[in-house]
């Protein structure tokens, strides 16, 4: 089955009731966020109110906590969270991290996936990503984009995004696209959906629920492209090695990985 979504969607943590219609939405996953979205007058209170939510509410989809970011006062108390979770936690999304030694202070059991929106966090991704405990990274377009002195068009971002799908590529570590911050514009949202889709991201932020449908029909695979990979597997299965054709196409090993991927991705076990 499908281990991490491809359509996370924000649900503001000091707004816990929207998570019952962040449910029933398209999106296949959840982040409850701590960080931004959460005024800072109210971190303290978002956070008790989420600790009480999780002792009493199962979430039904897989779910991310972004926290604060740890070098803040509001990171480390975040944390406690992590005692509070249930089977669809997939782990905490840590904002701005920029060192290796921040991550000490995450319990070992916890998987992480880290934000990338900072320079140095872009910079040092190679030394992040060595603790075992990281299981994606993220962009977080916007800010890095301040930091930079950028908009947020894609050919200003394509940098960090292709160093982000380098570096997790070394790990096999999921990725997540930043967010499409138009919210009503969903025909540019499905072009950049497909064109992160076509660099290597497994993943694209919702920020709102009517952004989900679009994400999740430009990152899962078409039946046709499902039909495809289960043909050129099977035909490669049979054969000897080496490179083959099928429908015209060249066909290795290389080829091959890419179309059990593509089945990971629609949920689908590959059979032998």
């Amino acid at each position: 089955m499908i281990s991490f979504p491809v359509c996370p969607l924000f649900v503001p943590g000091n707004k816990l009731d929207w998570i019952e219609k962040a449910e029933s939405s398209d999106a296949d996953g959840l982040i409850i966020d701590l960080e931004d979205s959460v005024p800072a007058k109210e971190k303290s209170t978002a956070r008790k109110e989420l600790d009480d939510f999780l002792i009493s509410t199962i979430i039904n989809k897989p779910y991310l906590i972004r926290i604060n970011p740890l070098t803040s006062e509001d990171g480390p108390k975040d944390l406690y969270l992590a005692k509070k979770t249930n089977d669809n936690f997939l782990g905490f999304l840590i904002p701005k991290i920029e060192s290796s030694s921040e991550l000490s202070l995450i319990p070992e059991s916890i998987n992480i996936v880290l934000l990338i929106e900072t320079p140095s966090s872009l910079q040092n991704i190679s030394l992040l990503i060595e603790d075992r405990r990281v299981i994606g990274l993220a962009l977080g377009g916007v800010d890095l984009a301040a930091e930079l002195g950028s908009d947020t068009s894609w050919d200003s971002l394509l940098t960090a995004r292709s160093t982000i799908i380098l570096q997790a590529s070394k790990y096999g570590l999921f990725t997540i696209d930043s967010p499409y911050i138009q919210i009503d514009n969903l025909i540019r949202l499905e072009e950049e959906s497909l064109r992160a889709k076509a660099i290597g991201f497994n993943s694209k932020f919702a920020i709102h629920p009517r952004q989900a449908a679009v994400i999740k029909n430009s990152f899962l695979p078409s039946e046709n492209e499902i039909q495809e990979a289960k043909k050129i597997i099977k035909a490669f299965s049979i054969s000897e090695g080496g490179a083959i054709s099928v429908d015209g196409k060249m066909i290795d090993e290389a080829v091959v990985r890419l179309m059990k991927k593509r089945l990971i991705l629609a949920g689908l076990a590959q059979k032998s």
